[in-house]
C-alpha cells in the first residue's frame, strides 16, 4: 500500500535534486511495511517519487534536522519550537513498467509524496530481473563487481560494454583499493562462464598484477586458475621472456622525442636519415630512394644556378663530385634496379651527365686545386647548359616507371627494418652532407642530438629497445605481427614463416622465440613496467598505446578479414598520471599524452577501450579523463584532487562526491553509463590479490623479520650477473 511507503512531500525541486520535508509522525526514521522494518533516510539509499505512471529514482545525499517556531497573535502565550526534518536525494533515474533507465526527463511537482523503495523497485533499480543467459550481442549489466553497502542483498553489475569500450577511470588515494579493484573486475570478466576469450593488456608501472593472476611454485609460476591464461613480461634485464620492442617499431616522432631532436636542422636531419635508412635495408625501395635523392639534389643544383655568387659554381661542382661518388659506390645496386624501371637513366648515363654538369661549371676556373682556387660566376649560357642537362632527367624521373614498378617507398613512420649501426655512421653522416654543401656546419647544429644518439645506443638500460651495443638485430620476417601476436596474447600462426634461429638466436627478442615456439593464447598480458628507466617511460607506454592503436585501425581494412570493432582490446594503464601529466602552461605535451588522448577520443570507434587507474586524478590530462563515461571512486583526501574529480564528472554526481574522503578500503563508488543505477559498491574479494598489500612496519620491528639478500639484489642491479654467481650461494 502506497501510505505504508510514504516518508513525506517534496518541498523543493532543482535540476538535479528535490527536497523532501519528512512526515513529523516518522520518529524514528524507520517504517514498518508488509516487507518488514526498513531504514529511512541512509547516505545511499533511494527513495521514490511517483509522477504519473513512472516512478522517479533519487539517491539520498543529505539529511537535516532543523527547527522553526510557530507565530501565535496571542503574545501570552509561550510555543515551542517544532522540529522539521529534511532530506536532499539527488534524481538518478526512472521506472518505467518494472524496468530501471539511468537520466531524468521529467520531474516532480511540490507536495508530491515521496515513497520508500519497495522489493519491486530495488530489483529493477539492480537488475535483479535480468536473464542469466546474456545475449552477447546486448549483455547488458552481466559483470558482477561487488555488492551494494546499502542493500547487501543485491550485487552490483557492469555492462562490459559500456565500461570497457565507453573508457573508465578508477580513481583513489594510494592504499585505497584501486589495484584490486582493477583485477576483481579483469578476474570477474574472464570467470564469467560465457566468456572464452579476452585481450587485456596491463601496462604496470609498479610491478603489483602478476600475483593476481599467476601462482609461484619454488621457482616456476604458472597461472593460478585455468581460466586466467596469462602471460607476464617483465623489465628486468636478467628474467627470461623480457620485454624487447625494437627500435624500428618506432615512428618519426618517437625518434625525434626519444632523442631530443630541436626544430631546425636537427629534426629534419633526423627524419632524413630516417627514411634513408628504411630505404636502404629494404631491397625493394632502395631505387626508390636513389630516384627521389635524385630528384632533390637536380632541384639543388638548379636552384644554385640561378644565384649570381661563385661559391656557387663550387657547390654544383662538389653536388655533382659527391652524386658520382655516390653512384659509385653505396648506391650502385639501387642504380641497376633504377635503370630497369627507367631505361634511358642507366648508371653511366647519370655518371656521365654529373660529370658534364661538373665540366661546365669549372669552365673559366683558376688556379684549379690550388690555395687561391677561383670560380667563375655561372652566366646565362652556363645556365642553359646546366638546365639542358637536368630537366630531361628530371621530367624522366618525374613520371611513372614502365611497366608495374611501384612508387611506394618506406617513409620515417613506417615500421620497416633498417641497420642501427648503418643508421648511426653512414645515414646521419649522408643526412649531414645533403642539409648543407659541407656536414661541418650541419654537425654544429646537430652535436647535441648525435651526442644522445650515441650515449643511448651505448646505455645498457636500453638493450630492449636498441639491441645490445656489442651485436646488433638481425632483420627477420614477420617481426612487427610477431610483436603484436605476443602483446595481444595471440596464439602463433603456423603458416606464419618466421625466421629460424639460425638467423636469429633464442633470448634475443623473446616474443620472437614465444611465436617461433607455438604460443597459447593469453587472456591477460601484464606488461612489467616497474624497472625501466624513468627517462624514457613515455616512450615506452607511447609506443606501445600507438602500435595497438594504429593496428586496431588497420583491422576495418579488407586484408584482415573482420570487420571494424569485431577484435575488441582493453588497455589497462596503472598509474597514469606518470606519463599522461596535465603539462603546465608554455609546456609541450609528452609523447604518451598526445598518444592516450587519441586512443581516449578515437579508440571506443575501433575496439581499443582504456582504464586508466590513478591516484592523482588533478595531475592526469582532462582530455583522458573527461572521455570516460564510467568511474569507479575510492577514497580520495587530497583537496586539490577533489576538487579536480568534481569539475571532471558530471555535476548530478556533485553531492554524492561528498563522500569521497571518508571511504573506507575497499568501499567504492560506481558512477556513469557502466551500472544500472549510481551505487556505493563493496568490491568484490579479489583472488588472488596483486601485490599491493601495505607494508607491515610494526609486525617487522616486533618480530626477528627477514633480511634481503642485499648482495644479490644489487648484483642484479649492476649488472654483474658473474658476480652474482659467484658470490651467492643458492640463487638462481
Amino acid at each position: 500500500m502506497t501510505n505504508d511507503h510514504e516518508i513525506g512531500r517534496v518541498v523543493a525541486v532543482d535540476t538535479a535534486q528535490v527536497t523532501i520535508e519528512l512526515n513529523r509522525e516518522l520518529k524514528a526514521l524507520t517504517r514498518s511495511t508488509y516487507e518488514g522494518t526498513i531504514e529511512v533516510g541512509s547516505i545511499n539509499s533511494y527513495v521514490i517519487i511517483p509522477v504519473g505512471f513512472r516512478r522517479i529514482v533519487a539517491m539520498v545525499s543529505r539529511i537535516v534536522l532543523t527547527e522553526e517556531s510557530e507565530l501565535k497573535a496571542d503574545k501570552t502565550i509561550v510555543s515551542l519550537p517544532l522540529s522539521r526534518r529534511l532530506m536532499k536525494a539527488t534524481m538518478i533515474g526512472t521506472i518505467d513498467e518494472n524496468e530501471f533507465k539511468q537520466g531524468i526527463n521529467l520531474f516532480p511537482i511540490l507536495d508530491s509524496p515521496v515513497l520508500i523503495t519497495k522489493r519491486e523497485d530495488l530489483d529493477a533499480i539492480f537488475g535483479k530481473k535480468c536473464v542469466r543467459n546474456y545475449d552477447s550481442d546486448e549483455p547488458g549489466y552481466c559483470i558482477s563487481v561487488g555488492r551494494s553497502a546499502v542493500f547487501p542483498d543485491y550485487e552490483i553489475k557492469i555492462d562490459p560494454d559500456k565500461f570497457f569500450g565507453k573508457h573508465a577511470a578508477i580513481i583513489g588515494s594510494t592504499g585505497s583499493g584501486k589495484s584490486c579493484s582493477i583485477a576483481t573486475i579483469l578476474q570477474s570478466v574472464i570467470e564469467h562462464p560465457q566468456v572464452d576469450q579476452t585481450r587485456f593488456v596491463i601496462l604496470d608501472t609498479n610491478g603489483e598484477y602478476r600475483s593476481a593472476f599467476q601462482k609461484v611454485n619454488g621457482n616456476q609460476w604458472s597461472d593460478a586458475k585455468p581460466a586466467f591464461k596469462s602471460l607476464y613480461i617483465p623489465t628486468d634485464p636478467n628474467e627470461k621472456g623480457k620485454l624487447a620492442i625494437p627500435y624500428w617499431f618506432m615512428d618519426s616522432n618517437d625518434f625525434v622525442r626519444i632523442f631530443r631532436a630541436s626544430p631546425g636542422m636537427q629534426r629534419p636531419v633526423l627524419l632524413n636519415a630516417l627514411s634513408s635508412a628504411r630505404n636502404s635495408s629494404s631491397t625493394g625501395s632502395a631505387w626508390l630512394q636513389l630516384r627521389q635523392d635524385l630528384i632533390k639534389e637536380c632541384n639543388r643544383v638548379l636552384g644554385y644556378c640561378s644565384g649570381g655568387d661563385k661559391s656557387d659554381a663550387k657547390a654544383i661542382r662538389q653536388l655533382c663530385d659527391g652524386l658520382v661518388y655516390y653512384l659509385n659506390n653505396s648506391a650502385n645496386t639501387a642504380a641497376i634496379t633504377l635503370g630497369q624501371a627507367y631505361p634511358s637513366v642507366t648508371p653511366d648515363n647519370l655518371k656521365n651527365l654529373f660529370t658534364t654538369v661538373c665540366n661546365i661549371v669549372r669552365d673559366g676556373i683558376s688556379s684549379e686545386g690550388g690555395k687561391f682556387e677561383s670560380y667563375a660566376q655561372i652566366d646565362l649560357g652556363k645556365q642553359a647548359k646546366i638546365k639542358g642537362q637536368m630537366d630531361p632527367l628530371l621530367s624522366t624521373l618525374s613520371r611513372l616507371p614502365d611497366g608495374d614498378k611501384s612508387l611506394s617507398m618506406a617513409t620515417a613512420d613506417c615500421p620497416s627494418y633498417f641497420s642501427r649501426t648503418d643508421f648511426r655512421y653512414r645515414h646521419i653522416e649522408e643526412a649531414m652532407s645533403r642539409n648543407d654543401g659541407s656536414s661541418s656546419r650541419a654537425r654544429d647544429n646537430c652535436s647535441t642530438m648525435l651526442m644522445r644518439i650515441f650515449s643511448l645506443l651505448e646505455d645498457s638500460r636500453f638493450d630492449f629497445l636498441f639491441g645490445p651495443s656489442t651485436k646488433e638485430w638481425p632483420k627477420i620476417k614477420h617481426s612487427l605481427a610477431a610483436f603484436l601476436r605476443d602483446l595481444l596474447g595471440l596464439e602463433s600462426n603456423p603458416q606464419s614463416e618466421l625466421s629460424d634461429s639460425g638467423n636469429h638466436q633464442d633470448s634475443q627478442l623473446p616474443f620472437y622465440d614465444r611465436q617461433r615456439k607455438g604460443s597459447s593464447r593469453s587472456n591477460v598480458v601484464i606488461v612489467d613496467l616497474s624497472l625501466l628507466a624513468s627517462e624514457v617511460l613515455e616512450n615506452v607506454t607511447a609506443l606501445i598505446g600507438r602500435l595497438i592503436h594504429e593496428f586496431m585501425q588497420r583491422i576495418s581494412f579488407p586484408e584482415s578479414g573482420i570487420g571494424r570493432g569485431e577484435f575488441p582490446v582493453v588497455l589497462i594503464l596503472e598509474e597514469a598520471q606518470n606519463y599522461i601529466r596535465e603539462g603546465k602552461k608554455n609546456e609541450d605535451d609528452s609523447i604518451s599524452k598526445q598518444v592516450f588522448e587519441r586512443i581516449a577520443r578515437e579508440g571506443r570507434k575501433f575496439g581499443l577501450g582504456l582504464v586508466v587507474a590513478s591516484q592523482r586524478p588533478s595531475e592526469m590530462s582532462k582530455t583522458v579523463l573527461s572521455q570516460c563515461n564510467s568511474f569507479v571512486v575510492h577514497r580520495l583526501q587530497n583537496p586539490e584532487d577533489l576538487r579536480y574529480f568534481r569539475e571532471i564528472v558530471p555535476g548530478i554526481y556533485g553531492q554524492l562526491l561528498e563522500q569521497l574522503s571518508a571511504l573506507a578500503p575497499r568501499s567504492a563508488l560506481v558512477l556513469g553509463e557502466c551500472v544500472q543505477a549510481p551505487a556505493l559498491v563493496e568490491m568484490r574479494e579479489v583472488d588472488p590479490a596483486p601485490r599491493s598489500k601495505n607494508p607491515q612496519f610494526f609486525k617487522s620491528w616486533s618480530t626477528n623479520g627477514k633480511t634481503p639478500d642485499i648482495e644479490n639484489i644489487c648484483a642484479k642491479w649492476e649488472n654483474n650477473i658473474d658476480n652474482r654467481d659467484e658470490n651467492v650461494e643458492g640463487t638462481e
